[in-house]
């Protein structure tokens, strides 16, 4: 009787991971997360504005994070001065750097930086502030598409799954960012294997966008080779690839979104 009892209870833990599975999916989709649909994005929105400031354990890490900050941001301030704010944080959003850069802005980050440095040897004025620098303007500027991004995946996919949404957050800064070097990979590849578990590999499309991003990796490495070692005029070449770097990058990202398969049903039950 109690071998009975057990497989009893086994079957309808089952049933009712497989109703919460089919309720979930039916109702908010694990596939098609709620970005075309305003209605539940504010809805979103409303809920985790009320999880960041209305909640005891979210205003406590946001008060801690933050004195945290402030404290050490002023003692590396009184300790070094203007040049600690500047190169520890300032200095990143600004940064325009065209070597050993994997995206596709570094084509006109090469070009704007010997215009600029041609116009100012020109005009005989130095290096000049870089709060006026053009290039550090605009530097700025494209911080907006990433936040947008980041903002975007935030309220669709944190509420179904947290470290996948900070998986794709990542990859999305990554993949948008204006200065791409190799160690730039291991910020989202450290984030993999908490959320692997969701994506089906062996599919089709993911297989084929991987294959798709190791060719693309390849000619930018080979490109780049050619350009750096070999001092060939391949400038161009460089930059198509970075482009096909980007295309490959997002193409990945879509499939990954495409075959996300959700939680596991342990995780399921222990959420309800």
């Amino acid at each position: 009787s109690k071998q009975q009892n057990a497989t009893t209870q086994q079957q309808q833990q089952q049933q009712q991971c497989s109703e919460i599975n089919t309720t979930i999916r039916s109702r908010e989709g694990y596939k098609n997360f709620p970005w075309t649909r305003p209605k539940r994005l504010l809805h979103l929105i409303l809920l985790w504005t009320r999880r960041l400031f209305l909640t005891p354990s979210s205003v406590l890490f946001f008060v801690s994070m933050m004195t945290t900050f402030c404290i050490l941001t002023i003692l590396a301030v009184h300790q070094f001065g203007h040049t600690a704010l500047e190169e520890g944080l300032l200095y990143h959003f600004s940064r325009v750097d065209h070597r050993h850069n994997y995206s596709s802005f570094w084509y006109w980050i090469y070009l704007a930086r010997g215009r600029l440095t041609t116009s100012l040897d020109f005009d005989g004025s130095g290096s000049g502030s870089d709060c006026n620098n053009p290039m550090s303007i605009v530097g700025r500027v494209l911080f907006l598409p990433q936040a947008i991004l980041i903002l975007y995946a935030s309220l669709g996919l944190a509420p179904y799954d947290l470290p996948y949404a900070l998986f794709v957050q990542t990859f999305m800064f990554v993949a948008q960012n204006k200065v791409i070097t190799a160690q730039y990979f291991t910020w989202y590849l450290c984030l993999l294997p908490l959320c692997s578990d969701r994506i089906k590999w062996t599919s089709r499309k993911i297989v084929t966008a991987l294959i798709l991003l190791g060719v693309s990796i390849v000619s930018w490495l080979g490109s780049a080779y050619c350009l750096e070692m070999r001092g060939m005029s391949v400038h161009f070449m460089v930059w198509l690839a970075s482009i096909g770097f980007f295309v490959a990058n997002v193409n990945l990202l879509g499939s990954m979104l495409c075959e996300y398969k959700g939680f596991g049903t342990e995780l399921l039950l222990s959420s309800e």
